[in-house]
């Protein structure tokens, strides 16, 4: 009868620790949730329908329909390293939606700022970039001799959407020549907003306590364009394609710096977007620095 009696609750305990366990690796399930850089990292390319599943990972179509209603339809292009291999960044995924659609009163969306989905905001902005950006103003920018967008042009990859609309960005900015003097007329176009953007980035963020991550980010564009317009300046009359797409390789301009200090700040703040170090490793006071150097410079040479 005893014997009975310990069979009988020594069954119970080992239900119950079986029941504890599974609790707990639901629990442990719904806690650790993949990252998009791990969904990404195993998406099958022999699949009929990878690109569907990157679109679906990355919430593109939700985020459009969510943010962007008035657009209905999107190329998904991706760009960077994870196109051209690098053994250094093996899992650096950089995106690009182009918006194709008539906004109401010809309010064009140009939205500059990284992912802003939830699956992939700020969790994974540290390894994944999203851009989204009007289709027909990228295009512009593209004809006007624009380093981001003709390097995305030249270099990308289509993952989802229309294959005729993305070959003809390619065609119309194939070997296509810029006056050296209308690029500079647009860079300073460019620098004045990027120097607005920078600035409300910092207010938002001072006043409102909004991510530092936009001000970096805008203090970035902002010293970069600076930099890419120094070398137009020492450009032939004419300038070509090729030209203009060494531009969107920022790391040249290393050597631009001549400022130890300076130099070492506006690498890390690269390396940082690059997603190669943490973004802790840079401060508002560090784009400050590097602006109040490079800006004073541009300021007396404009």
């Amino acid at each position: 009868m005893f014997e009975q009696i310990k069979v009988f609750f020594m069954k119970i305990w080992d239900e119950l620790i079986i029941t504890f366990i599974v609790r707990i690796l639901k629990k442990s399930k719904e806690i650790v949730k993949p990252s998009v850089n791990e969904l990404l990292n195993n998406i099958d390319y022999n699949s009929k329908n990878w690109g569907e599943e990157i679109d679906k990972v990355l919430e593109i179509k939700t985020t459009v329909e969510r943010h962007f209603p008035e657009y209905k339809d999107y190329l998904l292009i991706q760009y960077g390293s994870s196109v051209i291999p690098d053994n250094k960044l093996p899992s650096d995924y950089d995106f690009i939606v182009l918006l194709l659609g008539y906004p109401i009163e010809g309010n064009r969306y140009i939205h500059n700022k990284g992912t802003i989905s939830d699956e992939s905001n700020e969790t994974n902005k540290n390894q994944v970039d999203i851009v989204f950006r009007d289709y027909l103003s990228f295009l512009f920018a593209a004809s006007a001799g624009m380093p981001y967008e003709n390097s995305v042009i030249y270099n990308g990859k289509l993952i989802k959407g229309h294959q005729g609309y993305f070959q003809w960005l390619k065609n119309i900015t194939k070997n296509i020549l810029f006056d050296k003097d209308f690029l500079i007329r647009r860079f300073k176009e460019k620098i004045i907003t990027e120097k607005q953007e920078f600035h409300k980035c910092l207010k938002e963020c001072e006043e409102f306590g909004h991510d530092e991550y936009y001000v970096i980010r805008a203090g970035y564009y902002y010293i970069t364009s600076i930099l890419q317009l120094r070398r137009i300046q020492n450009f032939e009359k004419v300038i070509t394609q090729n030209q203009v797409i060494e531009l969107s390789k920022v790391r040249s301009f290393y050597e631009d710096i001549l400022d130890d200090n300076i130099r070492n700040k506006y690498e890390q703040l690269v390396e940082n977007l690059k997603r190669n170090n943490t973004l802790d490793l840079i401060s508002i006071d560090d784009i400050k620095e590097v602006l109040l150097y490079i800006g004073e410079e541009y300021d007396k040479n404009k």
